[in-house]
């Protein structure tokens, strides 16, 4: 039995080592096992969930502490849609309507006869009788997730307490405080990163994120109906599983990036680049873009055979850059930048910066 009082509150060492948690990695060691220790529970469990930007439910970050890491896998693959525990906060999570409720469950052994399938299918099966858990829905910047921690006895074993129970909730806070925070380290990483994109892509782009199990986890509107996920686009479909596909051939450790033309309704560019999250796991930013002026005009730029350099300095024409502001953007020098404009009008057939812009951009 654990050596914990629970008739006071829990100890000042137990609140350093939970709070010393900065990783997802790191949450069964500070989290997990001293309270499974504490709590004389035989495993422990966190669990990510959110809602993906087309309406399934993904699991993202989990840890366990126990003899079965197995049952993980098979509660994640779907046998947690017959849990009448966390029922109510998923629903909750699918729509965000109202306030979201507070789960805090002990022993619900008494009522397994209520629900056999889940009895049969997953709590007889892993030995599970009496569970103590907390579900912490967190809102970020880019989405909301529910943090789930939870702790298990067997069948046979003294159900948890209601004192052990008051002694669990006096710690809630002390966790939710060290998982929220993780999960703004995940949104700050994916935040700076879709930034950069935003930043050389101009306001054509649209992007999708993928995590490391290749789900989609964030999106914006023009990402998604580029890839076919929304229900005004068809045919992207193929687009994403075209992406997924290449990601599993290829290297996908940070700093990676490959990028190819993809065709749904219409022919545009795809760049993915591979991101470390501020936890350590990898995910993909996926780059949508074309349609836009920017990127009408490098498709004009490849027709007339402009060079890289040429093309990126018609870029900066277009956006009203002057031949000192050009250079300077670039690292050029002034007369090496206007040897560069009078190939460009060459090449182009125009002799003017307004002549160019406009055979740039409505070239067919």
């Amino acid at each position: 039995m654990p050596s914990a009082n629970f008739g006071g509150d829990p100890s000042a060492e137990l609140f350093e080592k939970i709070l010393s948690c900065e990783t997802a990695d790191a949450v069964s060691e500070t989290l997990l096992e001293p309270m499974v220790e504490a709590l004389g529970a035989r495993s422990g469990v966190f669990m990510q969930i959110f809602s993906s930007p087309y309406g399934d439910r993904h699991f993202g970050a989990r840890s366990y502490v126990g003899s079965k890491p197995t049952s993980v896998d098979v509660y994640v693959d779907g046998l947690y849609a017959l849990d009448p525990v966390i029922r109510p906060v998923m629903d909750w999570l699918d729509d965000e309507r109202g306030p979201a409720p507070s789960l805090l469950t002990g022993s619900f052994e008494r009522d397994l006869e209520e629900d056999p399938q889940y009895r049969d299918t997953f709590l007889r099966p892993y030995d599970i009788g009496h569970v103590v858990a907390v579900a912490m829905p967190m809102r970020t910047g880019l989405e909301t997730q529910l943090a789930c921690v939870g702790f298990h006895r067997r069948h046979g074993d003294i159900a948890f307490l209601p004192e052990q129970l008051s002694w669990f909730q006096r710690l809630v806070p002390a966790i939710r405080s060290v998982l929220y925070a993780l999960a703004c380290k995940e949104a700050l990483a994916l935040s700076e990163t879709i930034a950069i994109a935003a930043r050389e892509a101009g306001t054509e782009m649209g992007f999708l994120i993928l995590d490391e199990d290749l789900v989609v986890r964030n999106g914006n509107a023009k990402g998604m109906e580029d890839l076919g996920l929304t229900g005004g686009a068809q045919g992207g479909s193929s687009v994403l599983g075209e992406i997924k596909a290449r990601l599993l051939a290829a290297d996908r450790a940070p700093g990676v990036s490959f990028s190819f033309k993809a065709s749904g309704l219409r022919t545009f560019d795809v760049e993915v680049r591979n991101f470390e999250t501020a936890d350590g796991r990898n995910f993909h930013l996926v780059v949508t873009s074309g349609g836009g002026p920017r990127h009408a005009i490098g498709d004009a730029c490849r027709r007339f055979g402009l060079t890289e350099r040429e093309t990126e300095i018609a870029r900066q024409i277009a956006s009203g850059k002057c031949n000192a502001s050009l250079s300077h953007e670039l690292g050029i020098s002034l007369r090496t930048g206007e040897n560069h404009l009078r190939s460009i009008y060459r090449k182009v057939g125009v002799s003017s910066r307004t002549q160019l812009v406009s055979r740039l951009l409505h070239i067919q």
